[in-house]
């Protein structure tokens, strides 16, 4: 599955959801992006959000703050989520400065993203409980 959204692409990897958002995501086209995170979070052909911030070359405090809700939205549904990079410089920086680089699930790079959801699942099916936030 494969959608291009203006500045947002949706994809899908075996069960996995790719969310590449590109350029800057600020306040102006924020929407867009919270368009396909509500969409994924409610897609039952998929188990878990990948949402890959390479493509990102600048966000402000309203995607930071979208970031944060999406953690939240995934825990409370129990789906799995990673974010990855590369990131590019202002985005890393936006989240070291606002310490939410802790909070965060990251991995380097969609490839490391994608083996710890597999992780998470390969967890699941052995009745072990996932590690919190991933």
């Amino acid at each position: 599955m494969t959608s291009g959204r203006g500045k947002v692409r949706l994809d899908r990897r075996e069960r996995v959801a790719v969310i590449t958002p590109f350029g800057d995501v600020d306040l102006h086209n924020l929407a867009e992006v919270e368009e396909v995170l509500a969409q994924v979070l409610s897609d039952t052909s998929t188990d878990a959000t990948l949402l890959d911030l390479s493509e990102v070359t600048f966000a402000d405090s309203t995607f930071l703050n979208q970031l944060l809700q999406t953690l939240s939205d995934h825990t409370s549904t129990a789906r799995p989520l990673v974010l990855t990079g590369p990131l590019q410089s202002a985005v890393r920086r936006l989240l070291e400065i606002t310490g939410t680089d802790t909070i965060l699930p990251l991995a380097d790079t969609a490839h490391e993203g994608l083996q710890q959801l597999r992780a998470v699942d390969t967890s699941a099916t052995r009745g072990q409980t996932p590690a919190a936030g991933i």
